[in-house]
């Protein structure tokens, strides 16, 4: 994957995941597209003072321009993170949440079955399955009606 559709990839990727604070404990995706978009805020501001930090104080350019590069580069290592991480096979323990959640798409007839299962299945494809399952059936990812949950 090269330089340009790891980022692009990694936008994508960083739009279609769902904002939601439960799935934050077990995706990391979820607090890099936070604290990323956190940076796109307060990242000109800080620019903008060690720019003014430069020009009173007696620091060296140098500095200056390393710690300045520095903040620039976090939001793009995470979008790059995010685009390596889209594309990244699902471990063994999230295909049977994938498969649970898709039988019940398919189930109500949300989803069409697909009769070839040679696609690769991603984080990327879970995060859309998980997407379209939220919209479909509310916060409870596809849980039963009759199930309570236990908090």
């Amino acid at each position: 994957m090269n330089l340009v559709k790891a980022f692009k990839t990694g936008q994508r990727y960083m739009e279609l995941c769902p904002k939601d604070k439960a799935l934050s404990y077990s995706f990391p995706e979820l607090k890099i597209i936070n604290h990323i978009k956190t940076a796109k805020k307060y990242l000109p501001p800080i620019i903008i003072a060690l720019a003014v930090w430069q020009y009173y104080m007696p620091a060296q350019l140098a500095v200056t321009i390393i710690a300045i590069l520095f903040a620039l580069s976090l939001p793009v290592q995470g979008i790059y993170w995010l685009g390596k991480r889209s594309q990244s096979p699902l471990p063994l323990n999230l295909v049977d949440c994938y498969n649970h959640i898709q039988s019940k798409l398919i189930e109500k007839k949300i989803l069409v079955e697909n009769k070839e299962t040679n696609e690769k299945l991603t984080f990327e494809s879970f995060m859309k399955l998980i997407t379209l399952s939220k919209k479909h059936f509310g916060n409870y990812f596809a849980q039963d009606d009759s199930s309570e949950t236990h908090f």
